[in-house]
C-alpha cells in the first residue's frame, strides 16, 4: 500500500507545476533575465550536483538539511543547496581574469524539509552576483538592480536596507555564550521586543538598547534614534554612517521611495559582511528577495575578492501573481483545427499558414466535430476551423 502511495505522490516539499504555474514561472524568469542583461549581467548555470565541500564555509543551509548522495568513487555529493556558493566557485576558478564579473542565474535550490512542514523543498531562484566590485559602488549597483527587478514583476514592493555590522557590533559587547547570542539574533530578527525585554543574563541598560533595535525601521527619520542606540560603539556607528551614505545616494537618484531602512535586519546566514537587503510584497509571509555583501566568501576558494548579490524567490512571486489571477487564462491557442483522419496534411498546411499570420493553432485529437467544439469551449479556444 505504501509503495503505491509513493508512486503517485512526490517527496515532502516538492510539487508539480502545471499550466498556469509554468507560464507564471517562465514569464517571471524571462522578465528578470531581460532586466539583468539590460544592465550588463551575463548568465551562468551551475550543475544541480556539486561536491559537498563546495557548500562548506558559508552555505545558507546546514549539512543536515542538504540532499546528499555519493558518486561511484564514494565521494559525497549534494544537490544545489544555495546559488551563491556555486557562483563563487565559478568566479574563483574561471573568471578571476575578468573582474568585476556581473553574473545572473535562474535555477533551483534544494532543502530537506520535515514532513508536513508545508515549506518548499525545491525553490526556484532568480538572482545576481557581483563579483569583484567593492563597496559602495557594488552595493549601489546591487540595490539598483534589485529595484529594477522588483519593479518589472508587477507587484507592489518595498526593499529594506540594513547593515549586519550594526547589530553584530552591539552583540560583541555582550558577554554571552554562542548559544545565547544565537537566541538573541533570532529574537531581533523576529522583531520580538517583548521577549527581548526579558532576556536573561543582561543588564537593564543592555536590554533597553536591544529592545530599540527592531524599532529602527522606516525612513531617514530613524537615523537620530539609531545614533543614540549605537552611541559608544564604533563598529555600529560606522555601519550606520555607511547606510546613511547609501540612502543619500539613492535619494539623489530618485530611488528612495522604494527603500525602507531596517537596522534590525539580522541574517542567520553568517557570510554577510556589510549592507543587506530584503524585499517584501503584500501577502507574502517571508521576503521575496534576500541578499547583501559577502566579502569573505571567496576566501574558501582561495581568493580574497569583494562580492555582493541577491536572490528572488520565484515561487513566492508566482504565488502572489496567481492570487491576483495573473496567468490563469493565458496559454490557450487561437484556433482549433478539426479534420477528418485522412486530411492530416491539409490540417498541418493550414496550421503553418495561420502560424505565419501570428496565430497559435492546435490540431484536434477528436474523432467528431461535436467533441472538438466541446473541448474548444472548455479550453477557451475562440475559433474552431473544420475541414
Amino acid at each position: 500500500m505504501e509503495s503505491k502511495n509513493l508512486k503517485i505522490n512526490v517527496p515532502d516539499g516538492m510539487r508539480d507545476l502545471v499550466f498556469g504555474d509554468c507560464r507564471r514561472y517562465s514569464a517571471i524568469e524571462r522578465r528578470l533575465a531581460e532586466v539583468y542583461e539590460s544592465l550588463g549581467y551575463r548568465e551562468v548555470r551551475t550543475p544541480a550536483l556539486e561536491y559537498l565541500e563546495v557548500f562548506d564555509g558559508g552555505s545558507a543551509l546546514p549539512r543536515e538539511r542538504m540532499y546528499k548522495l555519493t558518486d561511484n568513487s564514494g565521494r559525497l555529493l549534494a544537490l544545489r543547496a544555495d546559488n551563491t556558493m556555486p557562483m563563487a566557485r565559478v568566479a574563483a576558478t574561471k573568471l578571476l581574469g575578468e573582474l568585476p564579473a556581473l553574473l545572473y542565474y535562474n535555477q533551483s535550490v534544494f532543502a530537506v524539509q520535515s514532513e508536513n512542514s508545508g515549506r518548499a523543498g525545491e525553490i526556484m531562484q532568480s538572482g545576481v552576483e557581483i563579483i569583484g566590485a567593492p563597496a559602495p559602488r557594488g552595493d549601489l549597483l546591487c540595490i539598483y538592480t534589485a529595484i529594477k527587478a522588483l519593479r518589472v514583476l508587477g507587484l507592489p514592493f518595498k526593499l529594506e536596507l540594513g547593515h549586519v555590522g550594526f547589530f553584530n557590533s552591539l552583540l560583541c559587547e555582550l558577554e554571552l555564550t554562542d548559544e545565547a547570542k544565537t537566541d538573541l539574533r533570532r529574537l531581533v530578527n523576529a522583531k520580538n521586543a517583548v521577549l527581548l525585554g526579558s532576556f536573561e543574563g543582561l543588564e537593564k541598560s543592555q536590554l533597553a538598547r536591544l529592545r530599540r533595535i527592531p524599532l529602527l525601521y522606516g525612513g531617514e527619520e530613524i537615523f537620530d534614534e539609531a545614533e543614540e542606540v549605537a552611541a559608544g560603539n564604533e563598529g555600529a556607528l560606522i555601519a550606520l554612517e555607511y547606510v546613511k551614505k547609501l540612502h543619500r545616494l539613492l535619494e539623489e537618484a530618485g530611488l528612495a521611495d522604494d527603500i525602507i531602512i531596517d537596522l534590525g535586519i539580522v541574517h542567520e546566514i553568517d557570510y554577510y559582511t556589510g549592507a543587506v537587503l530584503r524585499g517584501y510584497t503584500a501577502g507574502a509571509g517571508e521576503p521575496i528577495l534576500s541578499g547583501g555583501r559577502y566579502d569573505g566568501l571567496l576566501e574558501s576558494f582561495g581568493h580574497s575578492v569583494p562580492a555582493t548579490g541577491f536572490a528572488i524567490n520565484v515561487g513566492l512571486v508566482a504565488e502572489r501573481l496567481a492570487n491576483a489571477g495573473v496567468g490563469e487564462n493565458g496559454g490557450a491557442p487561437d484556433v482549433l483545427i478539426h479534420y477528418p483522419g485522412h486530411e492530416f496534411a491539409k490540417a498541418a498546411e493550414l496550421a503553418e499558414r495561420l502560424a505565419s499570420e501570428g496565430k497559435r493553432c492546435e490540431l484536434s485529437c477528436f474523432g467528431s466535430e461535436e467533441e472538438a467544439r466541446l473541448y474548444a469551449a472548455a479550453r477557451g479556444i475562440l475559433e474552431v476551423v473544420v475541414l
